[in-house]
């Protein structure tokens, strides 16, 4: 059954519908007619893609979760409705214009249009490749010898859905498998919305081997999916244990570490609320949390290391061109790798799947793999 969008979803879906029809209004009012009539039938397009389908058809045919492919594939018409507008804005600057003047204004024109929707295509094409191995190590204050170069191979964001495949995930597990790692992490976010394949990405995820076993928290996904307790009472039947303000505590050696999980802490609430009870003394305490942005309490509250994702990296990122030119940083400072606080460390992982837009650019997809170093 199709779920509605709620809350702030549904306020940036409503917004974005003004935006996108709003080029479509102006050009009506100011362009000739021919003109007029191409940014109608395209503002009709990105209307009925967005908003007929999404909460008019949608109910009649039961798209479900395929109702991703509807929204990202609008907000992509609202944005080449915005490029249009404004290569026909510079058209209409060449008009009366000296011939070398008009030539490059419609070339500029062109690029415009033809550049974002070259890098779209591109961003689709990259965020099906196969998954990456990011190697870091991870530098705890006063690791224990006996800790000093475990394993954890991390996995989050998987998001499968219409936008990201059974053969993506499979393909990740895969190639966590081959790092042999002395213990696994799944940090959230299997799925994106009600009605995707739950169940098929556990049985995927069930497939992760390690000396310790496979460990995880929930994301902000599983909480819109209504399917936390679901995925940790059918994760603890295939073996997996979703830590949910809970801890598990590991002998290595004559070192002990104290893993602890948490559920999404949602933005503007207080972070961590009794989880610092959880800490153990002499033990190297590790936090599970999906949402970095957690990491300043958590450095407050003492914690040796934090492990996140939720971010994607920014999925699209133009950090490459200039450091900000990546939309995560507008959810936290945290964005992806290594962060370091105090006697605190905290690694974000860009994950494995995608978000509304079935793209990823200047940010692959990637399995983590960390590796526990005394700090210096």
């Amino acid at each position: 059954m199709l779920q509605f969008p709620t809350g702030r979803f549904l306020v940036i879906d409503i917004v974005l519908w003004i935006a996108g029809l709003t080029p479509g209004i102006l050009l009506l009012r100011q362009l000739k007619l021919r003109r007029s009539i191409y940014a109608a039938a395209v503002g009709a397009l990105t209307l009925w893609m967005t908003f007929t389908i999404d909460f008019g058809l949608g109910v009649f045919f039961h798209l479900g979760p395929r109702i991703a492919w509807i929204r990202g594939s609008g907000y992509v018409a609202i944005a080449a409705m915005w490029m249009t507008l404004g290569m026909v804005w510079l058209v209409r600057q060449s008009e009366g214009v000296e011939p070398g003047r008009r030539r490059f204004l419609q070339t500029a024109g062109m690029v415009a249009v033809g550049a974002p929707l070259a890098a779209a295509r591109v961003g689709y094409t990259l965020g099906r490749q196969e998954a990456i191995v990011h190697q870091s190590e991870l530098p705890i204050h006063d690791l224990p010898k006996d800790l000093d170069g475990f394993r954890i191979v991390q996995l989050s964001d998987m998001h499968m859905s219409p936008l990201v495949s059974r053969r993506q995930i499979a393909q990740a597990v895969d190639l966590a498998n081959e790092q042999r790692a002395n213990m696994a992490l799944v940090t959230g976010d299997l799925i994106s919305y009600p009605g995707d394949p739950l169940d098929d990405c556990l049985a995927e995820l069930k497939r992760l081997r390690s000396d310790t076993g496979t460990f995880g928290c929930l994301g902000n996904h599983e909480i819109y999916a209504q399917s936390e307790d679901y995925t940790t009472r059918v994760g603890a039947r295939m073996g997996m244990r979703f830590l949910r303000r809970e801890s598990e505590l590991f002998k290595v050696g004559d070192a002990r570490l104290n893993l602890v999980g948490v559920d999404y802490q949602r933005k503007g609430t207080p972070y961590l609320q009794g989880v610092r009870g959880l800490m153990r003394p002499d033990c190297v305490n590790v936090l599970l949390s999906h949402n970095p942005d957690v990491f300043n309490v958590a450095a407050q509250q003492g914690w040796d290391a934090v492990i996140a994702g939720h971010t994607h990296g920014g999925q699209i990122t133009l950090e490459y061109v200039h450091p900000a030119l990546n939309p995560a940083k507008f959810i936290t400072p945290y964005v992806f790798g290594l962060y370091r606080k105090e006697k605190s460390s905290i690694f974000v992982t860009s994950g494995i799947g995608t978000i509304t837009l079935p793209m990823r650019l200047g940010v692959p997809p990637e399995i983590a793999v960390l590796t526990l170093r005394r700090a210096t």
